[in-house]
């Protein structure tokens, strides 16, 4: 019988199945695997190589915004019912669920607040809600606050006001990251305000209200949407505005915080966006560009080439009433999703549609595409 289970090992490790508790490393590996939250209160996990749905994941509630951990094992979710949800995306169960409300009081996302942030370790969430206070005959908002979860203890820890002149919070399109050491709030407006997170005080800005580039209007970066970006270090569209005849022009815009320098480079005619997201090599950028409003709004793909700084590939696709877009985790194919239940693939390459997938019920959440190993 050794000798039978001395033959099994033997050839577990030639599969490199036992490297993970001999060699010290994990063996499993989520590459390849995207997550989306549907109505139904689950987490699907789509496989990006098979391109298909292998697998769910139940929640107790609907989910509406998530949060990935820093090593990625974990995704954090935040119900429509104002819940916390953790779940091990390696055993693909649901590990934690706390309430966030009470018996007088729920706290709401505030509108406009910036989503949902972990910081590196992974047991600090931090993001923007306004309580619903339940009063002897109404119910009563409170201002939003700047609130710090404990995961572990399954609370909120710290609730910090908003300053006299943000009385509304953060403003709409504003996103955020927690810096490296885990100490310091980056928020993405009009300029890029740095917080203490100790005493949600401001304790240094960027100025981006006035970029370089003559006649540039403010521009937001969303650095959440891109897994593989270098610490500190953002592309993302600007569009400027001739202060004479007010054209509008697009371009690429580069932020380093931590040399604090920032790069513009106009493109062309502007046309609003829905979004930009950047390929893991750096090397490519996508964004969908529309133009017109309702049943004859056109909409394209666009293909940015980062290091030339420019536009070299496009091409319509059937526009849809609403949608969000991302990116595979090598960065080969372009996801459609959030109109209803369906989920389109397109080549990155070509900008034609591969395969057209009816998910079991409507998408809650963003996907959410792991770094590229």
């Amino acid at each position: 019988m050794l000798k039978t289970y001395i033959n099994r090992a033997a050839r577990l490790l030639q599969t490199g199945l036992m490297c993970g508790v001999l060699c010290g490393t994990p063996a499993w590996s989520a590459a390849g695997l995207a997550y989306i939250g549907t109505l139904d209160r689950k987490l699907l996990i789509y496989d990006e190589n098979k391109e298909e749905v292998v697998g769910e994941i139940p929640l107790q509630g609907i989910p509406r915004q998530t949060a990935l951990s820093k090593d990625q094992s974990k995704l954090v979710i935040l119900t429509t019912q104002m819940a916390v949800e953790t779940v091990d995306l390696q055993t693909r169960k649901m590990i934690n669920h706390f309430e966030l409300a009470d018996g007088r009081s729920k706290p709401r996302m505030s509108r406009g607040g910036g989503g949902l942030v972990l910081d590196p370790t992974g047991r600090y969430l931090y993001a923007t809600f306004r309580a619903s206070v339940k009063e002897a005959d109404y119910f009563k908002m409170e201002p939003p606050q700047f609130v710090k979860i404990d995961l572990q203890a399954g609370k909120i820890v710290q609730s910090f006001p908003f300053p006299p002149e943000m009385d509304q919070g953060f403003g709409a399109g504003v996103t955020y990251k927690v810096s490296p050491d885990g100490k310091s709030l980056y928020v993405f407006d009009e300029d890029v305000i740095i917080y203490d997170l100790a005493t949600f005080q401001e304790v240094d800005r960027i100025e981006m209200s006035r970029p370089e580039y003559p006649g540039a209007s403010p521009y937001r970066l969303s650095p959440e949407n891109d897994p593989n970006a270098p610490d500190n270090v953002y592309t993302s569209l600007f569009t400027a505005v001739d202060p004479v005849v007010h054209k509008g022009t697009l371009g690429l815009a580069t932020l380093d915080l931590n040399s604090r320098k920032s790069t513009f480079v106009p493109i062309g005619v502007d046309l609003p966006s829905l979004g930009f997201l950047v390929s893991p090599d750096h090397t490519r950028g996508y964004s969908i560009m529309f133009d017109g409003v309702g049943g004859n709004r056109k909409t394209e793909f666009w293909v940015w080439d980062l290091a030339a700084r420019k536009v070299v590939n496009k091409a319509p696709f059937e526009a849809r009433p609403t949608l969000r877009f991302g990116l595979s985790g090598d960065g080969k194919k372009i996801y459609l999703y959030g109109a209803g239940s369906s989920f389109e693939v397109f080549d990155g390459d070509t900008l034609q549609s591969r395969k057209l997938i009816f998910l079991n019920k409507d998408t809650t959440t963003n996907l959410v595409t792991l770094a590229a190993k």
